[in-house]
């Protein structure tokens, strides 16, 4: 988690609205913010979720934005303190039901995530500093959508092959498999199988 400035200007209540930012007034405030979002709420994770029988817990947000002198500017005087970039940190948590690829029934996967992200002015200089920046880049926009970066990195997050750490009703062959210490039934090898058809 950031260090936390102590806060300079109030960010008012229309701006603490994850969908509708003003990041230089957050950064000017040195204020955190922190919220809930209904994963209903997220249209493209919803899409493709598993129906869950009961109420599911909200995503879980905060998130601080920050000034920071630009490494790369001249040093000293009007230049040095006129030079300076927009930051964001963001940290989330959420429970989200997927379909596990082994016994093909939904289960709730814990997934969370912090990072910080810099921001540019336009899309031509992130793809010119992509390759060089540790960092992930974004571009700024006076009025920042942080609900939908929040849905990006949420899908991100999600594990490429869902599955349970012990499937509660494995489909046949695996319940042997996982008593043997194996992941997954060992399938024959093709070339194997063909070399026994091969006549003598």
């Amino acid at each position: 988690m950031p260090t936390l400035n102590t806060p300079t200007t109030p960010i008012p209540a229309s701006q603490s609205r994850p969908e509708a930012l003003d990041l230089r007034a957050l950064a000017d405030s040195g204020q955190t913010l922190q919220g809930e979002l209904e994963l209903a709420a997220l249209p493209r994770w919803s899409a493709d979720a598993p129906p869950w029988s009961t109420a599911l817990e909200p995503l879980r947000w905060q998130a601080q934005a920050q000034w920071r002198a630009d490494p790369a500017s001249v040093p000293g005087g009007a230049s040095r303190s006129a030079a300076r970039q927009l930051w964001l940190w963001l940290s989330w948590s959420a429970q989200v039901p997927l379909c596990c690829q082994r016994c093909l029934e939904p289960f709730l996967e814990p997934v969370q995530d912090e990072r910080w992200f810099r921001f540019v002015a336009d899309e031509a200089r992130a793809q010119a500093e992509d390759d060089e920046c540790a960092e992930d880049l974004l571009v700024w926009v006076p009025c920042f959508n942080l609900q939908e970066l929040i849905e990006d990195e949420l899908l991100l997050a999600l594990p490429l092959v869902p599955m349970h750490g012990i499937c509660p009703n494995a489909l046949s062959g695996y319940v042997e498999a996982a008593a043997a210490g194996v992941d997954e039934p060992q399938r024959p090898n093709p070339f194997e199988v063909l070399a026994q058809r091969k006549p003598d």
